[in-house]
C-alpha cells in the first residue's frame, strides 16, 4: 500500500481527525464522491453516538467546555446534501 492510499483511508476512516468540520469533505479533491460520502457517514456515526451518549446523561467531563465541543449532526447532514447523499435513517425502537 502507499502512504497516499493510507492517508485516504485514514480521511474517510478518521475524518474529524483531518477535517476541522464537516462542510470541509466536500471540497476534497483527493477524496471521490463515494469516499467523501464515506467520510461523512463515519462522522455522521460518530454524532448519533455522542448523541445518544449525552441523552443518557453520559457526557465526558469536559464536554461542551469549547463552543467547538458539540456533535455536529447537523453540519454532517449539511455536508452530504453538499455531494447529494442523504443522513442515514436511524431505525425507530
Amino acid at each position: 500500500m502507499s502512504s497516499h492510499s493510507d492517508a485516504k483511508r485514514a480521511k474517510i476512516n478518521h475524518p474529524a481527525t483531518h477535517y476541522e468540520k464537516p462542510g470541509d469533505i466536500p471540497a476534497d479533491q483527493a477524496l471521490s464522491r463515494e469516499e467523501k460520502a464515506k467520510a461523512l457517514s463515519t462522522w455522521e456515526q460518530d454524532a448519533r453516538q455522542l448523541m445518544t451518549a449525552s441523552n443518557e446523561g453520559m457526557a465526558g467531563s469536559d464536554e461542551g467546555a469549547q463552543p467547538k465541543d458539540h456533535n455536529r449532526f447537523g453540519e454532517v447532514v449539511r455536508a452530504k446534501a453538499k455531494i447529494g447523499k442523504k443522513p442515514k435513517h436511524k431505525p425507530s425502537q
